[in-house]
């Protein structure tokens, strides 16, 4: 956050605070100064410096409201990852049950709170928009696939919200340890790289720093509403994905995976590696924030060294 005074006294609330984004969020707000208070299930959280943790069960209210409390910001990053098991019917429940009600949990605490947060940060994702190759922006409708109604219900609870609140659609998030990216550079370290079924359906993707930036930038600036996607402003087709993937690393691209192996290996999961969307970040193109990695060439070299 912007050093001033008032950072002094400055609190994020963060629920989901403990996965892969939300670590570097604490780490980055509790490194200048801020409070930050994360809402764990946890009964034994972790010794991590100056963030606190508040116990709650991503349901029902409890002392955990106490938090939200004239917080600078509330961020909500909770959901069950849409990768690892097949998507059963079980499966998709819980997927939608560990975004929905943490969700509606979070925003009925602010609505009552006497002294509510100054923002409500929703974690939400691209797959909003549906796969397919028109390009998307914010004012996007949205896919009628599983991804997309996953988002639409996802983001639903906002509606009842009577703060500021920005909808982050996150793309695919990169980062050194942790998230997709290591598992994507596995077979190029293994010399068995290539583009995934056509290779053509695009890769919209944003650098964890960037990421946490953003979020930090919409803390700051009060004019941020609505639905903004956190996505890098150069989406690439997995074929060059793959190529530049190749090229870092210093590895071939020569083993494409046909689609039906995908299909065969992970079943309605598949479409996560094999179809995309084009999403470009036109909210914060007309805002003054800045993207330290705006191209893939630039985030690889940075999180292959």
């Amino acid at each position: 956050m912007s050093q001033s005074a008032s950072d002094e006294t400055a609190k994020v609330v963060i629920a989901g605070g403990s996965g892969f984004i939300g670590r570097r969020l604490a780490a980055l707000l509790a490194a200048n100064g801020t409070q930050v208070v994360v809402l764990t299930r946890s009964t034994t959280p972790p010794d991590v410096g100056s963030v606190s943790f508040a116990q709650w069960d991503g349901e029902t209210p409890g002392d955990w409201c106490q938090h939200l409390a004239s917080a600078t910001a509330v961020v909500n990053l909770c959901g069950a990852s849409i990768a690892g098991k097949r998507w059963s019917d079980a499966r998709k429940r819980e997927l939608q049950d560990s975004r929905t009600r943490p969700t509606t949990a979070l925003v009925a605490a602010c609505n009552e709170c006497s002294s509510p947060p100054a923002v409500f940060l929703q974690a939400s994702g691209v797959g909003y928009y549906g796969i397919g190759n028109t390009e998307c922006t914010e004012t996007s409708g949205a896919g009628s696939d599983f991804l997309a109604q996953l988002a639409i219900a996802w983001e639903r609870p906002l509606g009842d919200l009577s703060i500021r609140s920005v909808t982050m659609r996150l793309g695919v998030v990169l980062g050194k340890a942790g998230g997709a990216l290591p598992q994507m550079l596995l077979p190029f370290r293994f010399f068995a790289g290539g583009p995934i079924a056509s290779g053509n359906q695009w890769l919209s993707w944003i650098h964890l720093f960037d990421a946490v930036a953003a979020m930090v930038f919409f803390m700051d600036h009060a004019d941020s509403s609505g639905p903004c996607n956190l996505v890098a402003p150069n989406p690439l087709r997995n074929h060059t994905f793959a190529e530049l993937s190749g090229k870092i690393l210093r590895r071939p691209n020569w083993l494409p995976t046909p689609r039906f192996m995908m299909k065969a290996l992970l079943g309605e999961q598949s479409t996560l590696l094999c179809d995309g969307q084009q999403v470009t970040p036109a909210q914060l193109l007309k805002t003054p924030f800045t993207f330290r990695y705006p191209t893939l060439e630039k985030a690889l070299l940075d999180l292959t060294s």
